[in-house]
């Protein structure tokens, strides 16, 4: 469940960050999921186990582990269930990864508030946050990537909260995603940070 495959029904998402879930993977047991698809439990009431643990599967993930490390390239472990009710595999994983995409949540979060709110030319983002630093022969000042998560985030494609208008520019759209995923941060944290922080809580 990767990439375009990558099915957002049968994943679960809980709320540990990635840093402590890479550093101490759970057990099966401690982040069995109820079933998103029949709704069965985890375990029942008798104590019969309904979702058994699948194996681990890992998803590439790209971006800075921390807001000013700068962009690698790292593999996420997932937990996967089958249901012994319906049969589907589930998978489970801390919040903050973005379906079809490579670039966790926290790193686009943090591109938009770069490049929108600090005004940061493209090729500096892209140093601070890509796995590729190297730029294209036709427009090596530009990095289209963000302005194609910029328009995601306008059609609410990346956060549902986040929503912009078909007239404001693609930075307009930038500022508005950014500052909107850092609301759901520390507020003591510095303003970039709270963007990288917040977009692995943000709706």
């Amino acid at each position: 469940m990767q990439g375009n495959a990558e099915d957002k029904s049968r994943v679960v998402e809980i709320e540990i960050d990635v840093k402590s879930w890479l550093q101490t993977l759970p057990s099966a047991a401690e982040v069995r999921p109820v079933c998103p698809i029949c709704g069965a439990p985890g375990v029942d009431a008798s104590g019969k186990v309904l979702l058994h643990g699948h194996g681990v599967r890992g998803r590439q993930c790209w971006g800075p582990a921390e807001p000013a490390t700068g962009g690698v390239c790292w593999k996420l472990p997932q937990r996967r269930y089958a249901c012994q009710r319906c049969t589907a595999v589930i998978v489970v994983r801390p919040r903050g990864m973005m379906p079809w995409r490579r670039y966790a949540a926290a790193a686009i979060a943090l591109a938009l508030w770069l490049w929108s709110v600090e005004a940061q030319p493209d090729a500096r983002v892209r140093k601070s946050i890509g796995v590729h630093p190297a730029a294209g022969f036709s427009r090596p000042e530009r990095w289209t990537t963000l302005r194609r998560w910029a328009a995601a985030a306008r059609d609410g494609r990346l956060w549902r909260s986040v929503v912009g208008d078909a007239g404001w520019t693609l930075r307009q759209c930038a500022e508005r995603a950014a500052r909107n995923v850092a609301r759901f941060a520390d507020p003591s944290l510095e303003p970039a940070a709270r963007a990288f922080a917040g977009a692995m809580h943000a709706p």
